[in-house]
């Protein structure tokens, strides 16, 4: 089980060193606005959490009501995430209350045509919803096969993200693999002005490998905006990147020893 946090530009400028220090694993960030433009602190979140070491996914709050509003969504995703040249998953969250007034089998078509956008676009993605959500079938839940993240608050109460998460008895049940659990939106967190979603994790995304070292080459390519760097400073931005599932060639430094 590892602890994290979701965020958007609700939490404002956030102090990512101190998010670290405090424990996160992971975050998850706010891609794209109602408006389809990037959340206001997508740009200082991804640096942020690069910079510090925080593997990053990202979610899309879905308001489509027709499958070409769907497709629209994930496109600006899509978008986005190639301009930052990031591969990682996202999460279509599937919670806002005008999608009850659907059918389950139009709101399954919506949620399905996201998808498609999305692993045509070589991303891999998964569901977030509400406990009521998955429960009511507000969507066909059995017509994907994908990780599910799933929004249960068993107590009203603030919590450290140093605190443990509520009981196992709390943890949703469902039939899909379960990859986490947003328990709370009353999170407090250092470096953090006010409350955060706070979740676990129990697939986690990440990887980590040793760092091949370099001698035959005077350059290396590396995602960032600095112009001289020892070995060991690229090798571990390179791994820091990769972490978070950056993989392009952005920037070329020179390796001074």
């Amino acid at each position: 089980m590892y602890k994290g946090i979701d965020v958007s530009d609700n939490q404002g400028v956030i102090n990512w060193v101190k998010v670290k220090e405090a424990g996160c694993q992971f975050a998850i960030l706010r891609s794209v606005r109602r408006s389809g433009k990037a959340d206001y602190q997508f740009a200082a979140n991804v640096a942020g959490c690069i910079t510090n070491g925080i593997p990053i996914e990202v979610y899309k709050y879905m308001y489509a009501l027709t499958p070409t509003q769907a497709a629209e969504e994930a496109r600006q995703v899509v978008a986005l995430l190639r301009s930052y040249g990031l591969t990682c998953r996202v999460w279509i969250d599937v919670e806002d209350k005008s999608l009850r007034a659907l059918s389950r089998g139009v709101l399954t078509g919506l949620i399905q045509t996201a998808a498609d956008i999305l692993t045509g676009a070589g991303l891999e993605y998964g569901i977030y919803t509400g406990k009521s959500f998955y429960e009511e079938k507000v969507f066909d839940t059995t017509a994907f096969s994908c990780p599910m993240w799933i929004a249960r608050y068993p107590h009203s109460g603030y919590y450290s993200l140093s605190d443990n998460p509520p009981v196992d008895s709390y943890k949703p049940l469902i039939m899909q693999q379960l990859f986490g659990w947003q328990y709370t939106s009353r999170g407090r967190v250092d470096g953090i002005n006010g409350v955060v979603d706070l979740d676990v994790c129990y697939l986690p995304f990440w990887t980590h490998s040793e760092p091949q070292e370099n001698t035959e080459h005077k350059y290396i390519y590396v995602n960032s905006v600095a112009d001289t760097w020892t070995q060991e400073e690229a090798i571990k931005a390179q791994e820091r990147f990769a972490a978070v599932g950056i993989n392009t060639v952005v920037h070329k430094v020179e390796i001074k020893a």
